[in-house]
């Protein structure tokens, strides 16, 4: 379909919201801004959002490519159909965070849910993803909902939906949900109830903070604990009474919480992107850290299932990336936590193989899986099955800061990593050095593994068809990349390699060194990332070479 038939379309379906909506006040006024706005009309309607790498996320507002009621309401009656079909009694958690709409979004999905058939528990009060992912299990329920859109910016939200496991929707599943979606339409009669929805207590909320307490510190010395200047920030979102909690209860007493961003907030007026893998996003946390004098500062997205660390080292600001704060852990874990004869590690493709000459080194397996922490959690459940016993998880991690230390859970744990990386920095504090002196001499120890990660956005229609040439010119047989030797190629779309079929491509050089493309399934971007020998390498400057060529 060319574009002039794609603005057509979303045209004509612009014009039955307009009709549908009439007495929707709020509705109204977003459709009239969108009717002198032909690109951003069409960008609101020419798809529907569907089930992505996280759910379905999207920008809020009015349209079918957007998130507002309509969209949540169907979403909610097509999972409602889905658990209806698998369970004679479902249930579902819900939980949310602090961004526009997501309380209410919430509600919705409770009231929708309730109607429908499913006892709905709700939190009364923002929560993090791990106490949902927690809550799922320790309710017996069949399905969790987390109103959230991670460490997007603020114009965004999203609905992640989980399964009774505790991890997000795959395959078949996430197949039949959406199938059962697209049979509901936009302004279909679907009731909403009060009737059975059961708020929650802060019991779940204790219980998964004592599951943590239980397990960690790894190694509690509560005197270096206490020497630890730590400054913390929940980027305005859910993580603040949780992770100050197990902090105070682990001998952490010198936790500064940012003032400015302490708070629930959905403008995020200090970090309109906060996301704990941007620098930018600590813009207030070094401003505290400079008049605490302290050691390092940890910061938790909006929903805390991420988790981040920068501090100064050498003079300057420096941020910890996902990968290089994945080697910290587990060669830290590797001192202090037990490793079974039968431990395991889960690793996105896309996050740094250093994590496995470490795991080799300790006789610890590691297992690799498809971008999405959803796939983690996912072995992580079927090795835990009597029916499937294959070994005791040891660490689940990816590059864009998820990582799981204590896999009592099925997702990334922003809590129980803050405490980590607490527990990490307070120990090598007391033998003289940070985490970038500790994670110089893990480079020396096993060999330097330079991670660079970026990402080309391509909006629009356009984009969408830009983003499919690039992953196209990157899936065909080349033999060189402006000079560089490309040695061999992993197609994860269309070769044998034992995972699901996935839009992603890895190209290896004659050098050894590695680089991954895909797109992202949340937004509109090509994600690269590096994996090279030093900031200098001729592969990092002739992929750079071949994207910008795209641009």
């Amino acid at each position: 379909m060319g574009n002039a038939a794609i603005y057509e379309k979303s045209v004509s379906e612009y014009r039955r919201w307009l009709e549908k909506t009439e007495g929707d006040g709020d509705t109204q006024a977003e459709l009239a801004a969108l009717k002198n706005e032909p690109e951003e009309l069409a960008e609101s309607f020419y798809k529907p959002l569907t089930f992505g790498t996280s759910g379905i996320r999207g920008i809020l507002g009015a349209g079918t490519n957007r998130i507002n009621r309509y969209v949540v309401r169907r979403v909610t009656k097509g999972l409602a159909s889905y658990l209806l079909s698998e369970c004679a009694e479902p249930k579902a958690v819900i939980s949310y965070d602090s961004r526009e709409m997501s309380e209410e979004f919430a509600r919705l999905t409770a009231r929708v849910l309730s109607a429908a058939g499913v006892r709905a528990y709700i939190f009364p009060v923002l929560t993090p993803v791990p106490v949902l992912s927690f809550a799922i299990r320790e309710l017996s329920c069949d399905a969790g909902i987390m109103i959230t859109a991670s460490h997007n910016p603020k114009i965004f939200n999203g609905y992640k939906v989980y399964n009774s496991e505790g991890y997000q929707v795959t395959g078949e599943v996430a197949d039949d949900i959406q199938s059962r979606i697209e049979a509901v339409d936009y302004f279909d009669e679907i009731p909403e109830s009060t009737d059975n929805i059961e708020i929650l207590s802060d019991e779940v909320g204790e219980k998964f903070k004592l599951q943590i307490l239980s397990e960690m510190p790894f190694n509690n010395n509560r005197i270096c604990n206490e020497e630890l200047k730590i400054v913390y920030t929940p980027l305005n979102g859910a993580g603040r009474n949780y992770v100050a909690d197990v902090l105070s209860r682990s001998g952490f007493s010198q936790v500064t919480v940012v003032p400015s961003q302490a708070e629930p907030d959905s403008t995020f007026a200090t970090c309109p992107v906060p996301n704990p893998e941007k620098i930018t996003a600590y813009n207030e946390a070094f401003k505290v850290l400079d008049e605490t004098k302290g050691d390092i500062i940890i910061a938790t997205d909006p929903d805390s299932d991420r988790v981040g660390a920068a501090l100064i080292h050498d003079g300057t600001k420096v941020l910890i990336s996902g990968n290089q704060m994945g080697i910290l852990m587990l060669d830290y874990m590797t001192k202090f936590k037990e490793i079974k004869p039968d431990s395991f590690i889960v690793r996105s493709i896309v996050s740094t193989p250093l994590v496995d000459r470490i795991a080799e080194r300790h006789g610890i397996k590691v297992i690799k899986t498809l971008t999405g922490f959803k796939y983690i959690g996912e072995i992580i459940s079927l090795n835990d099955k009597e029916e499937r016993a294959a070994g005791s998880c040891f660490f689940g991690f990816e590059e864009s800061c998820g990582f799981l230390p204590v896999p009592f859970i099925r997702d990334k744990d922003g809590i129980s990593s803050a405490l980590l990386i607490a527990e990490m920095a307070a120990y090598y504090k007391s033998r003289g050095k940070n985490l970038m002196e500790r994670l110089s001499e893990i480079f020396n120890e096993y060999e330097v593994c330079i991670d660079r990660g970026r990402s080309y956005a391509f909006e629009g229609l356009e984009g969408e068809e830009k983003r499919r040439k690039v992953m196209e010119f990157f899936r065909s047989d080349r033999r060189a990349l402006h000079g560089v030797t490309v040695t061999d190629k992993i197609d994860y779309l269309k070769d044998d390699t034992g995972l699901p079929k996935a839009d992603v491509t890895e190209l290896i050089f004659d050098t050894g060194e590695h680089a991954i493309i895909r797109p992202s399934g949340t937004e509109p971007l090509i994600k690269v990332y590096l994996f090279v020998k030093s900031a200098s390498s001729p592969a990092a400057e002739a992929i750079k070479k071949t994207m910008d060529a795209f641009q």
